[in-house]
């Protein structure tokens, strides 16, 4: 969504724009150089099996940005890429635009003097708490206001029915699943108790297109073959207002970590955000992991408005249950309350257009 209003701002202003992206940023004029969906991987028990293949897709990326041909980088998140390209940005002298760079407010705080002294690169943030860490350590960054602030919101008819959205990775989108079917089969026999009316369906969403078969055969598989009628997957929205609103009809979801935290308190509806991250990441995390959240509006706000959970090997009955509880309990008045102050906290500061256009601008000088 970042990516995407860049690209067009930059190729209405004439630039080439090549790189890595997804469909969305195809679609405004970016050249692909690798297959964009090889990329989406976190945690270290997903990343070290396919390290050989980052490992060149990098290299084709760092030639292109070395080139003489490429006046400047712009990158997003993604920090297992972009560090090391800010790295060789800072030693060629090259322009450099980090939007979203990483989250040293949370873990590994030492990667914020890779840009001190760093006139070269300009970083650009979405959170006051990202503004806040970088200052501590005598980094400047500017604000960019959230894409989840362009939300046109469309009045939609509620549904009963429960999201369940397992991550836009596929390892662990994958990792997570069982667990989420697990505690959604205990939400819909929650609702028969309560005697709230017809059983609610459950739809996992993909969030990618790629995903929406493994994810079906996933199911298939926890169900021996045999889907139930309540069960079934769909391809999440692309535009973000048509996302919100699509989220927003539903009674009730289920969220690993991510943007999709900060999506589904903007949409104010009940959710909870979970994981079950591999051993490594886990370990690796309760030694590094300095935050006391993880789940992006309770980061914002610095309380746990939003209920988080973390399943450590394999889901029990227990967790299940007190998952399925704090969704009950959830008052709407208070999703509400709570999706208003994030998004007034997230209207903050320079579009994604204004920002890479004041980027773009030391070039059209030239």
């Amino acid at each position: 969504m970042i990516g995407a209003e860049m690209v067009a701002t930059a190729v209405q202003q004439g630039f080439k724009v090549i790189g890595l992206g997804g469909p969305l940023m195809q679609e405004k004029g970016l050249q692909p150089l690798w297959d964009y969906n090889e990329l989406p991987v976190s945690g270290v028990g997903d990343v070290v099996p396919k390290y050989f293949s980052l490992k060149n897709v990098f290299q084709v990326l760092s030639d292109a940005a070395e080139s003489k041909k490429c006046l400047g980088i712009v990158s997003i998140d993604y920090p297992g890429f972009n560090m090391k390209l800010a790295r060789l940005a800072k030693k060629w002298g090259k322009p450099m635009l980090y939007v979203a760079p990483p989250q040293v407010w949370a873990w590994k705080s030492k990667r914020a003097s890779l840009f001190k002294q760093a006139d070269n690169i300009r970083l650009a943030v979405f959170f006051d708490i990202e503004a806040l860490a970088y200052k501590q350590v005598g980094c400047e960054t500017v604000r960019v206001k959230h894409p989840i602030t362009n939300w046109v919101y469309d009045c939609i008819e509620p549904k009963s029915d429960m999201l369940l959205l397992p991550g836009s990775r596929r390892d662990s989108a994958l990792r997570n699943l069982p667990s989420f079917v697990k505690v959604a089969e205990k939400y819909r026999n929650m609702w028969a108790d309560r005697n709230m009316g017809p059983l609610p369906d459950v739809v996992v969403v993909a969030s990618r297109e790629h995903l929406e078969v493994p994810l079906l055969v996933a199911l298939e598989k926890l169900y021996d073959g045999r889907l139930p009628s309540w069960l079934k997957v769909v391809v999440a929205p692309k535009n973000i207002s048509d996302r919100l609103n699509f989220y927003s009809a539903y009674s009730a979801a289920l969220t690993s970590f991510g943007t999709s935290t900060l999506e589904m308190a903007c949409a104010g509806i009940p959710f909870a955000a979970c994981t079950a991250p591999d051993f490594f990441t886990y370990a690796l995390g309760k030694f590094m992991v300095k935050s006391d959240y993880l789940s992006l509006p309770n980061a914002i706000f610095g309380c746990g408005v939003t209920p988080e959970f973390i399943i450590r090997h394999k889901l029990n009955d227990r967790m299940a249950e007190a998952i399925v509880d704090t969704l009950f309990q959830q008052d709407i008045g208070s999703a509400d309350e709570i999706a208003l102050r994030l998004r007034k906290a997230l209207d903050v500061g320079k579009t994604s257009s204004e920002l890479v256009s004041e980027f773009l601008a030391q070039f059209i000088k030239r």
